[in-house]
């Protein structure tokens, strides 16, 4: 009797022992990246300068090669530090779809730079995408699990 008790002890403490293990596991693996201060600074940022910068198409593309430079360095920078993050593919999905060669924002720079100057219309319409891709990019990094500091 008293090894039966035993044997069952043994069960039940291995089946604890596993479901323990399986549980620690579970937690342990993330499939998406902890929320990053820096990177949701770098977006919001870069949002505010590109929709300025899309403002200027009213008046001549090479006007505005300084800033169109500056405003894409910044682009890089921020999407090179999210690259640069692990399990932050999502992310690095989104920051392809706005910077992409095909991507919206480069298709609007080839349109300036094609037209010379682009009419406000055009502008606000394209302004609206931008702006839905740079919120995709800030809403999904603010939505990370944020992580005590120090950690």
């Amino acid at each position: 009797m008293r090894e039966q008790v035993r044997a069952m002890n043994a069960g039940i403490c291995k089946s604890y022992a596993i479901a323990l293990s399986c549980l620690f596991l579970a937690a342990g693996c993330s499939t998406i990246a902890t929320y990053d201060q820096v990177a949701y600074e770098h977006a919001t940022n870069a949002k505010v300068d590109t929709l300025a910068l899309m403002d200027k198409a009213t008046s001549p593309y090479g006007d505005h090669i300084k800033d169109i430079e500056a405003v894409q360095l910044e682009l890089a920078k921020a999407a090179e530090y999210d690259n640069g993050r692990p399990l932050n593919h999502y992310t690095i999905e989104l920051w392809n779809t706005l910077r992409d060669q095909n991507g919206i924002l480069n298709r609007f720079l080839m349109s300036w730079k094609k037209s010379g100057s682009l009419s406000s219309v055009f502008i606000n319409d394209k302004k609206a995408h931008v702006a839905r891709e740079f919120d995709d990019i800030i809403q999904l990094e603010s939505g990370k699990i944020k992580t005590p500091q120090g950690q």
